[in-house]
């Protein structure tokens, strides 16, 4: 990596500092390097950095301790960063010295806020030195079937770039991202086999024109050029570039099988409480129908493997089926039931953390420090060896047995002695012990497991808490598995911003997506510009082969049901469910959404399926299976191109096209009805939800009523 200095900083070893910007090509300038660095603190191993960078979550970006100093570089864009650390994965604490406080509240389901030291990345005071385009990064350059595209970055202030072909063709911005100070611009170009592109961006700032290329900005650069077969991409649609999806809580599902039930069911359901309902594979299989009538393309379980709790996430065995959940040919069976479907499966896999009756955990405690078993994990502390004995000994017991009531006492008893964990693990939590991913033989361990399950039909993994794992591990897995199975999914688990991670997995939960959405339907504090510009930071900054293949939901097993928050307005959840339909995205529904079930915050989220068809709301249910089929018809809601704008107020026109096909969606966010006309949106259309033909001659002209929305189709092909 060659660095740029930036002349006359004069910073000082504390607090962070910008070092320079990382160069491309012949001297162009790229992000900004920034470095984090704090004093090492006494008796800690291990220090992570905390911000949007990592999810907010402890564990993917660690601090490298030189001399007294803990210190990391990340390439960021002008902005402004609020980042904490924490030591050994505790409680996350501001830069202890960074005085300027910033409160964060990153979570749309979670009202706290942290507390975090700000951090501010600043352009350069000439525009042109923020024009970027970086051939070597595949969100600015990539391969998306037959379409090569191509993306530039300039300020504001600088008027839209041509890009130039090395025959002086010149090309149009097919479409553009919006944010802040920035504009990302995209050009759509033919993609030709064994090709050699020879390119250059005019610019026009205050009226001179330059051009950019591979030296940066001047008056004559010279062409940035790159071969074909080093351009990175989606050479063919894998089936999770725009899939639908449905997600299920086994246990909360159905009881297809009362002999496997657990000894003590809960009583109550709504609200639910935690502990076991009963439900179980033999429960999926008798409602496959119900999911394939939905017309979903993949279903997502949560786990299923061997485990100590109702939910699952504390695994003892990767490659077992818990005993109340049914047996490995229940599993086969269900494979095989929806794979005659057509639809894929996809299971939630723990590659974070373990449970403590994993017989690893169990052999670290037994054999103690040094030991090959006790580098598994990531200790904070070494107990005695009579504790290590004794909590080893009365853990393998009550693991054995699946008595988990006594190891709910040897929890109480752990708590009382010692005031957190002596291991890292998730949330801090006892039962959930954190995996040490720079020990080889976990990566090993962890592929020899993907292998397994992949040979039982299993599609894909979606990986819990994913934004706290190691960095370079979760790149080796994903670079591992993907040689191997290409098609086989890897969509990570992300509390926030996904491009960080874009890539370590095929695909994520975008969770920024969702409190985009709901803060504007829902809270109505969001103004409409800025609902667009941040869903713009995100479809410019991704491949758009990586954007299509965002899970994008209303609701999962970890956040209050959607029906719940919009408190029962039939309007509010059937716009919500058209943008998560025409968005740019891969849309899933969690199991009761569908029918309008409602819940509240964990484990009420969790309540039982509601079977009993009198108690659906069926115009939620039928608006649902029509979005399916509308998504599954209309190529571009799946594959296409996308581009939004403002119309007036609170009125927005999102347009996806793919090949001859367009879709457009006409919004109104807002409670008050609305008149627009549109100009440039000609032809004949199809209603899509009504199958009605419009003839467009000059404009559109459109009411529409509070959380009204208006989709049209047409094929011009």
């Amino acid at each position: 990596m060659v660095v740029r200095l930036i002349p006359g900083f004069t910073g000082v070893d504390e607090l962070y500092k910008i070092l320079g910007r990382s160069t491309i090509g012949r001297g162009r300038l790229g992000k900004y390097l920034v470095e984090y660095s704090l004093p090492w603190p006494r008796e800690a191993r291990r220090v992570y950095l905390i911000g949007v960078f990592s999810g907010w979550f402890p564990g993917h970006l660690r601090l490298s301790r030189e001399g007294s100093r803990g210190r990391i570089i990340l390439k960021l864009w002008p902005g402004v960063y609020p980042y904490g650390y924490s030591i050994e994965g505790r409680d996350i604490i501001p830069d202890p010295e960074n005085n300027e406080i910033i409160e964060v509240r990153p979570f749309y389901d979670w009202h706290g806020v942290f507390k975090l030291s700000k951090s501010i990345v600043k352009p350069s005071d000439n525009p042109l030195e923020e024009v970027v385009h970086d051939e070597g990064d595949e969100a600015f350059l990539h391969r998306f079937l037959d379409t090569l595209v191509v993306r530039i970055r300039t300020p504001r202030l600088i008027e839209e770039p041509r890009l130039v072909a090395w025959r002086g063709e010149e090309f149009k911005a097919a479409t553009s991202y919006a944010f802040e100070d920035t504009i990302i611009y995209e050009y759509h170009l033919p993609f030709i086999e064994n090709n050699v592109y020879s390119y250059r961006f005019l610019v026009r700032f205050h009226g001179e024109e330059y051009y950019y290329g591979d030296e940066g900005v001047g008056y004559n650069t010279s062409p940035i050029i790159v071969h074909s077969r080093s351009i990175p991409g989606a050479d063919r649609l894998e089936w999770y570039m725009g899939t639908v999806y449905y997600q299920i809580f086994p246990d909360s599902f159905d009881n297809g099988d009362p002999g496997n039930d657990p000894p003590t069911r809960i009583t109550r359901t709504a609200p639910r409480e935690h502990g076991y309902y009963g439900g179980d594979l033999q429960g999926i299989i008798r409602r496959v129908d119900h999911i394939a009538d939905l017309g979903v393309e993949a279903l997502y379980l949560t786990p299923i493997f061997q485990a100590g709790s109702y939910h699952r996430y504390d695994i003892s065995d990767f490659t077992s089926i818990d005993r109340y959940l049914g047996t490995i040919n229940d599993f086969d069976e269900l494979v095989r039931r929806l794979h005659e479907r057509n639809i894929k499966v996809v299971l939630d896999i723990t590659l974070h953390h373990t449970g403590v009756c994993f017989p690893m955990f169990i052999k670290a405690l037994e054999e103690g420090p040094g030991s090959a078993s006790w580098s598994w994990y990531l200790f904070r502390d070494t107990p005695s060896r009579e504790d290590l004995h004794r909590v080893s000994r009365l853990l393998k017991e009550a693991c054995r047995t699946m008595d988990y009531r006594v190891l709910g006492e040897l929890l109480r008893e752990l708590r009382e002695k010692y005031s957190s964990p002596f291991y890292e693990s998730f949330f801090n939590l006892w039962h959930m012990p954190k995996l040490n991913h720079e020990n080889p033989e976990v990566l090993e361990y962890f592929t020899n497991i993907t292998r397994f399950w992949v040979e039982r039909g299993v599609d894909g993994f979606r990986i819990d808490v994913a934004m706290g794992i190691y960095h370079a591990w979760l790149k080796l897995y994903y670079e591992k598995i993907k040689s191997i199975y290409r098609e086989f999914l890897l969509l990570g688990e992300l509390n926030d911003y996904p491009v960080y991670y874009a890539e370590y997995f095929d695909s994520s939960m975008d969770y920024y997506w969702r409190k985009i959405l709901l803060e504007k339907i829902i809270d109505e504090n969001l103004p409409t510009t800025k609902m667009l510009e941040a869903l713009a930071v995100e479809y410019g900054e991704l491949p758009h082969y990586k954007s299509i293949s965002l899970y994008h939901t209303l609701g999962t097993h970890d956040t209050p049901r959607i029906m719940s928050y919009v408190k029962g307005d039939i309007g509010k959840i059937k716009l919500l469910y058209a943008l998560l339909f025409t968005l740019p995205g891969s849309p899933a529904v969690y199991y009761g959404d569908e029918i309008g079930m409602e819940g509240g915050r964990d484990p009420d989220n969790r309540r039982p399926m509601e079977w009993a068809r009198d108690k659906w709301v069926i115009e939620v249910y039928s608006f649902v299976r029509r979005m399916i089929a509308i998504y599954k018809a209309w190529k571009p809601l799946r594959h296409g191109f996308y581009k939004a704008l403002v119309i007036n107020d609170d009125v927005i026109l999102v347009r996806r096209w793919f090949k001859n096909e367009e879709v457009y969606l006409i919004a109104n966010l807002s409670e008050e009805k609305k008149t627009v006309r549109i100009e440039g949106v000609k032809g004949r259309f199809t209603n899509l939800l009504t199958g009605e033909t419009i003839d467009v001659e000059d404009e559109l002209n459109v009411e529409l009523g509070r959380y009204g929305f208006l989709l049209l189709g047409r094929d011009s092909g």
